[in-house]
């Protein structure tokens, strides 16, 4: 994890490998290879299949939870879409609150033994909730891109569509991600404070 220094009259019967460049003095003698560990160690080509199937994975549940939102709740979907278009700021306060206030309350639960077993189940609930804000989300930017009376189907491929093409980009991508996450959380908390 950090250099190696070999003076002059070393000798090393294998490998060096270290994090960063070796030195190695005249008169020093290494009998395998110099190798640098980031190099050495790298995933290289299964990163990048594990990274690829991340996406891929993460593009058909997304698509399958907001399938499943048009076809079981199609007026709910309109409805979360006008919240999130109409009432911005609630949408945004609200989406912040649940991305991070469940977890919290997950936790704290978790630490008394009463509270455990619901503190857990909503710690593993966090996945599926923040699938379907990242759902709810595609959702909201499809119908900015391709506003009612517009097919609803088409509205929400195209969001969804700009989403997972955003995702493919390093650093943007978390960002979309997460704005989506909470904007959907928002929009779906206002919009069923709007249907009591």
């Amino acid at each position: 994890n950090g250099r190696v220094t070999l003076l002059s009259g070393a000798t090393v019967g294998g490998d060096v490998v270290s994090k960063d460049p070796p030195r190695i003095a005249d008169g020093a003698r290494v009998g395998g290879e110099v190798d640098r560990a980031r190099d050495r160690f790298a995933l290289g080509r299964l990163g990048t299949i594990g990274r690829v199937f991340l996406w891929v994975a993460a593009s058909v549940s997304s698509l399958l939870l907001g399938a499943a939102f048009l076809l079981v709740g199609p007026r709910a979907a309109e409805g979360i879409a006008d919240a999130g278009r109409t009432a911005v700021g609630p949408a945004i306060g609200l989406g912040l609150a649940l991305a991070f206030g469940v977890p919290i309350v997950g936790v704290l639960l978790s630490v008394t033994l009463l509270g455990l077993p619901f503190g857990v189940s909503l710690l593993f609930a966090l996945g599926l909730l923040y699938g379907l804000g990242y759902a709810a989300g595609a959702i909201f930017v499809g119908r900015l891109i391709l506003p009612a009376p517009k097919n609803r189907w088409l509205s929400f491929l195209a969001g969804w569509g700009v989403l997972r093409v955003l995702a493919i980009v390093p650093v943007l991508g978390a960002l979309v991600l997460f704005a989506a996450v909470v904007m959907g959380l928002g929009a779906i908390a206002v919009a069923v404070h709007r249907s009591q």
